[in-house]
């Protein structure tokens, strides 16, 4: 090929072949990128200080969006224990466990949306041994299993069309985003305290690195009357998210405010634990 065709035809393979080394030098960088955040010193975690939360405690909560309110989540509590995870280094000795519950489900009958999720903690270091996530639409249904192992969590997928096995690898320090709210109770709530910690979405097979930070004091008006709550501002890569934590014991979660995304949830009704209840576990 000769003349201005074969001129052009080199100018646009030339053009191609920058583009490939281009691609190339950044996922390069990127994985760099990645490998430094997963080695990266997050710096000091707080004590963790478990509240005086107890089996059977329900809160129920409204969400809003645009000043409309749409769902309601209902959040329970339970005390459970099972045999040691082998996974995690356990011997087969019984371990304290925490689940929890959260379930939304549309205020209007117009609307089909139902969206399950439980969270299974270990008692005595909030470490996650699994999730269970289901999610209904009118066009869709997935299933979401997340179980927690050393160094890896490996997550089931189950859709209509299909099911696929994926195995993460886990940080150093991680927890669950599926029940972000429940195990922010336990940060200690003076105001200037300030952690990393990587969070674990197993809907998108992925950790997202966050930063967290107590706040003030802040006068929430619930469902259940006006609260003197802590402030405490979840920062993850592309928004944030303001949660209210009630300043007195059990600590209970009270709502939160994404601006971004203009979602509130806040607290309506609360029921405390059952009379036979045993005690909360500190964390070690």
């Amino acid at each position: 090929m000769h003349g201005p065709r074969a001129v052009l035809d080199w100018t646009w393979l030339r053009a191609r072949i920058d583009e490939v080394r281009a691609l190339k030098v950044l996922l390069a960088a990127g994985a760099l990128l990645v490998s430094a955040c997963m080695t990266e010193d997050m710096g000091p975690m707080p004590v963790l200080e478990v509240p005086q939360w107890q089996d059977g405690e329900t809160s129920v909560y409204e969400i809003s969006r645009n000043d409309s309110t749409l769902y309601r989540s209902t959040v329970t509590l339970a005390f459970d224990e099972e045999v040691g995870n082998a996974g995690q280094g356990d011997s087969a000795r019984t371990i304290p466990t925490l689940v929890a519950t959260n379930v939304v489900e549309p205020l209007s009958d117009a609307e089909y949306f139902f969206d399950s999720v439980e969270v299974v903690f270990r008692r005595d270091n909030l470490t996650p041994l699994r999730t269970y996530r289901s999610v209904e639409t009118e066009i869709s249904e997935s299933e979401i299993v997340a179980r927690y192992g050393r160094g890896r969590v490996q997550v089931g997928k189950q859709t209509v069309d299909g099911s696929v096995q994926q195995d993460l690898p886990l940080p150093g320090r991680f927890q669950s985003y599926d029940m972000v709210q429940t195990w922010l109770r336990c940060v200690p709530l003076v105001s200037g305290t300030t952690f990393r910690e990587n969070l674990v979405v197993p809907l998108e097979v992925r950790t997202v690195p966050v930063k967290v930070l107590v706040l003030g004091t802040k006068l929430v008006t619930a469902g259940v009357g006006d609260i003197m709550c802590r402030e405490v501002v979840l920062m993850l890569p592309n928004r944030e998210v303001k949660f209210w934590y009630e300043l007195a014991q059990p600590h209970r979660f009270v709502g939160l405010m994404d601006t971004q995304n203009e979602t509130q949830m806040l607290l309506q009704s609360f029921q405390p634990a059952r009379a036979d209840s045993p005690p909360a576990q500190p964390v070690r």
